[in-house]
């Protein structure tokens, strides 16, 4: 009955947390089009919501790694909202998807001037990716899915979204060292990974 109770109590707080962040971008998004109705103005909710949307990311790429190498309460609280962080970085990717759009339309040359067809064609496959990680975070779909296959999806999914993201800072480094920080934080996300895959491989001595 204890354990029963616990799970109960819990269960308003992922929706919550997804709710409130949710809105919270929203609001954000909706006020900085308004304040700033212009091509500046796009510009700068692109940058801002391929931030929030790299933070996202990191939490659910690295929430399962945290808790392995260092359980805990804050561990433990990230890694039961991973499918939260995940719906997160779908909106907030999402706002970002409408905002390059609406960049295409406001100043078309200096959209092609930015989105060259390569990128267009990867990042159009890191929109897909991400859509469909989104809609498989649901019990039903996942089932529908299939475990093995909804491994793969989110497993080789969430490394190609690591790679789109240290490709999409990356290459704005020469032009600002501050681009240098995310490239960081992808890496040590990498790193906790790789560390966490060892210590659940590594055979205890009998």
């Amino acid at each position: 009955m204890q354990m029963q109770h616990t799970g109960d109590r819990l269960i308003s707080s992922p929706i919550k947390l997804f709710g409130w962040g949710a809105a919270l971008l929203l609001v954000c998004s909706v006020m900085a089009v308004w304040r700033m109705p212009d091509v500046e103005g796009v510009r700068w909710l692109i940058r801002t919501t391929a931030r929030t949307s790299l933070l996202f990311f990191v939490l659910a790429y690295t929430a399962q790694a945290l808790w392995v190498l260092r359980p805990g309460m804050t561990t433990k609280w990230l890694r039961q909202h991973r499918r939260q962080w995940g719906w997160l970085l779908v909106v907030s990717h999402g706002i970002h998807a409408l905002a390059i759009g609406a960049l295409s339309q406001l100043d078309p040359v200096l959209f092609d001037q930015l989105s060259p067809l390569g990128n267009r064609i990867t990042g159009g496959l890191a929109y897909l990716i991400i859509a469909l990680m989104g809609l498989t975070s649901f019990d039903r779909t996942a089932a529908w899915l299939g475990r093995t296959n909804w491994s793969r999806l989110h497993t080789w999914g969430s490394h190609y979204l690591w790679l789109s993201f240290l490709v999409a800072f990356g290459k704005r480094v020469p032009d600002s060292w501050l681009y240098g920080l995310p490239v960081l934080v992808l890496m040590l996300a990498m790193g906790l990974r790789w560390q966490a895959r060892r210590a659940t491989r590594r055979v205890k001595p009998s």
